[in-house]
């Protein structure tokens, strides 16, 4: 279950402590923390990076209440986020194919092989992205399976920039409700992106 969504407009609330093995709460508390700070946007630059790489809590954590309260930088703040999660894809592509034992040890060499559909084709490949959760494990993957390095940039440029242009769209739009939306429907979201994404391409090679 996802941790729940806090309003950063609310008044500060005493909240009872987490627990120290609730890790994933706690780093989800710690990211919220820099929605107030000066670093704020370094911050939401490299927890992009990083979650592309290896950790656990996704940008969006950050990216929502920043874009909520100023609105205005909706789209700076989906750009930070986008150009984060692609370097950071790029780090994991290079790690996979350094470190082929390692996505062997995440996925068994099976499973790692049930994704070489993807590395053929730059369309199926940004569904990949937007459909594999979490990016970590496709950006490993990819690399493991030396998929053709121009087609995964095109594909994590479209996919991480519909995912984080459609949250700061959505952000902007509707303001703080759409946050409990996103978190409660996130994947789903995303694999509707991936479906839309190679939909219109399959239609618009349908139709010439």
């Amino acid at each position: 279950m996802s941790a729940p969504i806090l309003d950063p407009a609310a008044p500060p609330q005493t909240a009872a402590p987490v627990p120290r093995w609730h890790l994933h709460r706690r780093l989800y508390n710690w990211m919220l923390s820099f929605a107030h700070s000066p670093y704020a946007t370094p911050a939401l630059f490299m927890f992009s990076v990083t979650e592309a790489i290896f950790f656990p809590v996704p940008p969006f954590v950050l990216q929502v209440p920043l874009t909520i309260e100023r609105r205005e930088q909706a789209w700076w703040y989906a750009g930070i986020s986008t150009a984060g999660s692609i370097l950071g894809g790029l780090i994991g592509y290079a790690l996979g194919g350094l470190f082929h034992g390692l996505a062997v040890w995440l996925f068994t060499e099976p499973r790692l092989h049930t994704i070489d559909p993807y590395m053929r084709n730059v369309w199926l490949l940004t569904a990949g992205v937007l459909a594999v959760h979490p990016f970590k494990l496709f950006t490993i993957a990819a690399g493991a399976l030396q998929a053709p390095l121009l087609p995964f940039i095109i594909a994590s440029a479209i996919g991480r920039a519909a995912l984080f242009f459609g949250i700061g769209a959505l952000v902007w739009a509707f303001g703080p409700p759409i946050r409990v939306f996103i978190d409660r429907y996130f994947n789903l979201l995303t694999v509707a992106l991936g479906v839309l994404i190679v939909g219109v391409v399959v239609a618009v090679k349908f139709w010439h």
